[in-house]
């Protein structure tokens, strides 16, 4: 009897152990598991933040509550989510948050983690005031005067002829910074007097203080100027409040003028006054940014037939033009480019060969190096009149579509290039298309269509991975690639994958270009990692669109099976088969300032992020 006691005994443990057991199982597996969010500063200013939250494995059935942690009291700053990335505004200061992430999921408990983000405020540059730019006397008569009273230069005041006598004071810089400096520019002389040591009034070299060595600052209040650091000074050096000055040593630590700047903020005429009721008064102008021109950018010659001929008549290139063959066999022509600058200056930029003729002895017409002084050297400006339909170009050697076509005649020398040549212009609608004429002998007209290479809008355009070390890899963290990250080889070996194309199109479409082969792993079918033929969803096919948020920093495909990069990488996990491509993806981006590069990444699990370069084709 004992015996059966005890092995009832065991059977109740057995099944009392079992039982437990089991509620043990039920509470592991009611348990969410690797979460875990990034967070991201969205704007330059440094308080806008985002997070985008993830769990192992990934399911969009997940709804992710974050709270922001930056208000006590109400929930203006808690957000919910099924995985795309939520922002918030912190107030405009620098401070520490506790940033919380809960997630839920259907019959299962709830998951938190905090992370403490810190939001430091980048302080915006100072913006200037009225004077900020550069300045100098007008070059005009009475630009700089003395007499008994205010506005009154009956004493002495410059001619018109002492801009040129005195061109070395007529071209000194007063510079009024943003951030409140001021300088003196001289160059290498300026007007020196006596009380200078000078052994009379003349141009020379500067005269410490007064040589634009101070350190100064301004402060301008709208009806005064006052200029702070020794030896800086406007107009001329030795006019002091209540006096001039008679040796440099006596240079004060400040002055200050009278100022009235003109209504459109490009005239400043400036007072002071010296000794017995004298006055000194000088009119400053500002150096007015260039006004942008319509043809302001690079151009070159349209890669097509008839992009420039020859004819008797105006628009008429009977006698010869360029066929399409040409474009390839005149290559080194047709990249040749056209730099209108915005400061009114001209660059012919023909790289290391260009189109090259007889008259500038060649043996042939072939590609060769450039000749001077046709070679991209001339120190050159241009003046474009959209009213006359004309385009001029100043300086020795620089031209538009062939160096040879000049006003009245082609070149038989190098040597006998003109100081200037003037071009007919047609500008298109657009901006972008430029047909230009010029008459040479006999009634002759050449042509030249011109188009502008024009600068993609955020990320439209073709990209490729870019072809280095280092261009894809993935690791445990954002920025981080210590998993794997492919070599220099694999650019040759995994050649399918590095000629891909993600083309951003203007009209918000994207697409796959992947050609008959592209990289294909065993997720997908493949029996290794190889190049094979692509795979749908992600062979191209898919119909997609796409949103590039530049302030958020991010991009998104929408359309299944449209990636960037490699398909697998996914929001919050990687595929296990084509057949769960999500019908969009997410990721953080990143492009360069000159637009031609585009760093991306995307968390998949436990927290590892893939990241992609891209650079424009």
């Amino acid at each position: 009897m004992k015996l059966l006691k005890n092995g009832m005994y065991l059977i109740l443990v057995l099944l009392l152990s079992t039982t437990i057991s089991c509620h043990e199982d039920d509470e592991m597996t009611n348990t969410i598991g690797g979460l875990d969010f990034v967070i991201a500063t969205l704007n330059a200013d440094g308080n806008e933040t985002g997070v985008l939250a993830s769990t192992v494995p990934g399911d969009n059935r997940t709804v992710y509550t974050v709270d922001f942690g930056a208000t006590a009291d109400d929930d203006t700053d808690v957000f919910q989510t099924s995985g795309p990335m939520v922002v918030y505004m912190y107030p405009n200061e620098t401070a520490t948050y506790m940033i919380t992430v809960t997630a839920s999921f259907p019959g299962q408990n709830d998951v938190s983690i905090s992370k403490e983000h810190t939001v430091t405020i980048v302080e915006a540059p100072p913006t200037g005031d009225a004077l900020t730019g550069t300045w100098r006397l007008a070059p005009e008569a009475g630009a700089i005067g003395v007499g008994p009273e205010l506005d009154n230069i009956s004493w002495w005041s410059n001619t018109s002829d002492d801009l040129a006598t005195r061109a070395c004071l007529f071209d000194d810089e007063y510079i009024f910074n943003a951030d409140g400096s001021f300088q003196n520019v001289l160059g290498t002389d300026t007007w020196i007097e006596g009380w200078q040591g000078a052994a009379s009034e003349e141009c020379g070299t500067p005269v410490a203080p007064h040589d634009g060595t101070a350190t100064a600052t301004y402060v301008y209040s709208g009806a005064t100027v006052t200029i702070n650091g020794a030896g800086a000074f406007l107009g001329l050096a030795k006019a002091v409040n209540g006096s001039e000055l008679a040796s440099p040593a006596d240079a004060p630590d400040s002055v200050t003028y009278i100022a009235a700047l003109s209504d459109d903020g490009l005239t400043l005429e400036l007072d002071i006054e010296v000794a017995g009721g004298g006055h000194w008064s000088f009119k400053l102008v500002k150096d007015a940014p260039p006004v942008p021109s319509a043809l302001d950018g690079t151009w070159r010659l349209a890669p097509e037939s008839g992009a420039l001929g020859v004819g008797p008549a105006l628009d008429n290139v009977s006698w010869w033009s360029n066929t399409t063959d040409d474009v390839a066999t005149r290559a080194c022509l047709f990249d040749d480019t056209y730099v209108f600058n915005a400061d009114g200056s001209f660059q012919n930029v023909l790289g290391t060969d260009t189109w090259i003729e007889g008259w500038q002895g060649a043996a042939s017409e072939e590609c060769g190096a450039p000749v001077a002084p046709h070679d991209g050297t001339a120190s050159a400006t241009y003046t474009y009149d959209a009213a006359a339909g004309t385009i001029t170009l100043n300086g020795v050697g620089a031209y538009l579509g062939l160096a040879k076509a000049i006003n009245g005649s082609e070149l038989a020398s190098p040597g006998d290039a003109p100081d200037s040549v003037t071009y007919i212009a047609a500008l298109s609608d657009d901006g972008n298309t430029l047909e230009l004429d010029i008459e040479v002998a006999g009634g002759g007209h050449w042509s030249f269509k011109l188009v502008k290479d024009v600068i993609p809008e955020g990320v439209e355009g073709t990209w490729k991975l870019a072809p280095e070390s280092g261009a894809l890899g993935v690791g445990p963290a954002l920025d981080n690639v210590s998993w794997w990250s492919n070599t220099s080889d694999d650019v040759a070996t995994r050649a399918c994958l590095f000629d891909d194309e993600y083309v951003f199109g203007s009209d918000g479409s994207f697409q796959n270009i992947l050609g008959a082969d592209t990289w294909i792993e065993g997720w997908q079918g493949a029996a290794s990692e190889e190049c094979g033929t692509p795979v749908a969803p992600h062979d191209g096919s898919a119909s997609a669109t796409y949103t590039y948020d530049e302030a958020a920093g991010s991009i998104t495909l929408n359309g299944a099976g449209a990636y960037l990069g490699l398909a697998k990488a996914i929001n919050g996990s990687e595929l296990a088969s084509p057949g769960d491509a999500p019908d969009s993806v997410t990721y953080i981006a990143a492009l360069s300032d000159d637009g031609n590069s585009l760093e991306l990444d995307i968390e998949v699990a436990g927290g590892g992020h893939w990241s992609f370069k891209l650079a424009r084709q």
